[in-house]
């Protein structure tokens, strides 16, 4: 299924600080610059590895960045005590009623997953949704936490 699309920052880094630091006012595409003055929303990005859990008919499977991409199998088993049971399967099916296809992109993060990872859970893995797709449609920010809370 789709694999999650970049996302571009907000402004131009600078090289002078080998790309660590942003240059507030420099936007980085000109779409930005555009909407400078509208109302914005910003959510945190949780530190992770990306995970897709994606759904076709009664089939749950797991994902990462690319089709390529390696889980470790600590978050494979959380994931699948996640979305796997019976009723997890019930509850997707219960929120995505006839869909065809769905894919939850999230970030699993936790113990032993990137170097921070502890400094959010530091006994485990989880997930953390941040996008929801559904036969050919991107949910709206609103609609991606009713999703998260149903589940």
């Amino acid at each position: 299924m789709k694999e999650y699309h970049k996302i571009q920052t907000v402004f131009k880094r600078d090289q002078a600080t080998k790309f660590k630091t942003l240059l507030e006012g420099e936007y980085s595409l000109p779409e930005f610059e555009y909407l400078r003055d509208l109302p914005w929303v910003f959510t945190e990005k949780v530190d992770g590895t990306n995970i897709r859990v994606m759904l076709e008919g009664d089939s749950v499977t797991f994902g990462g960045k690319t089709d390529d991409a390696q889980i470790p199998q600590f978050l494979v088993n959380r994931l699948n005590d996640l979305f796997l049971p019976i009723p997890a399967r019930e509850k997707l099916r219960e929120i995505f009623g006839e869909a065809k296809q769905v894919c939850l992109y999230g970030e699993g993060f936790g113990a032993k997953i990137q170097k921070g990872g502890g400094n959010y859970i530091v006994d485990r893995q989880d997930f953390c949704l941040f996008a929801v797709w559904i036969d050919g449609w991107w949910l709206q920010r609103q609609d991606v936490e009713d999703v998260a809370q149903k589940l």
